[in-house]
């Protein structure tokens, strides 16, 4: 389906994966200035049980709602995400746990930054957390028909049903396509699970790295459809930019 060249969240006009109503648990109200160069969510279906020291959880208002989205810890204080989840918040709470049910005292937020190519976020973070292990970016990705990945997330289950941890699917990559921002992404079709509302942000990993992060999806409610197809904002025209503004 179209995307629209601006997520909005309240619509599934375009289905952008940020889950409405995040109850991680009660985030306290951190204002944080969004910062962007130029531009103005889904659970897994299917898949599989997953852990990531990586891998976290975002709670973040925006536009007067409270909402969830995925995302990546790529160094002690920096976390990658989706632009629609960055854009416009007010405050933003990052959980390292893997648990939905049980997710641990969040750190804060006290920055975010917005992509101008495409639909990417960076979170910094009010103080480090060091975790065992940190997401690993590719330099540069070409949609191929020819790969597989992995995606993974926090979004909601089959028929819109709440995650309880974190799962991962494998999908088929299709080529390339639009993310919700107007910039390049990666068109995937999921084999054994979907992307879903809440798994925004969330990365696709391909060869051990991350390539992309969840944009949005081809239609507004994938249901149970394990082979929903979805778009992934390929990290590649933002590289030299998230390198510059975090190091990594």
């Amino acid at each position: 389906m179209k995307t629209p060249t601006r997520a909005l969240f309240g619509t599934l006009a375009a289905l952008t994966l940020a889950a409405s109503g995040a109850s991680a648990a009660t985030a306290a109200e951190h204002p944080i200035p969004s910062t962007t160069s130029s531009t103005t969510t889904p659970n897994i279906i299917g898949g599989t049980y997953a852990t990531s020291p990586y891998i976290v959880q975002l709670v973040f208002s925006q536009n007067g709602g409270t909402y969830g989205c995925t995302g990546e810890a790529i160094s002690s204080e920096w976390v990658l995400t989706a632009q629609h989840c960055t854009d416009g918040d007010q405050w933003m709470d990052v959980y390292y746990s893997n648990s939905t049910t049980n997710p641990g005292t969040p750190v804060a937020a006290d920055a975010v930054y917005n992509s101008p190519y495409g639909d990417v976020g960076l979170v910094h973070l009010s103080s480090p957390k060091s975790v065992s292990s940190y997401g690993q970016l590719a330099s540069s990705y070409s949609p191929s028909t020819a790969d597989s990945g992995t995606i993974y997330g926090y979004g909601a289950r089959a028929n819109g049903a709440q995650s309880d941890h974190l799962y991962k699917a494998t999908v088929d990559v299709l080529g390339s396509s639009t993310d919700a921002y107007g910039g390049r992404a990666i068109h995937v079709e999921g084999i054994d699970g979907a992307s879903n509302h809440g798994d925004s942000g969330g990365p696709l990993v391909i060869g051990g790295k991350i390539v992309g992060v969840c944009s949005t999806g081809d239609v507004a409610d994938p249901g149970a459809d394990i082979n929903a197809r979805s778009n992934y904002a390929n990290l590649t025209g933002s590289r030299s930019w998230i390198a510059s503004t975090t190091g990594v």
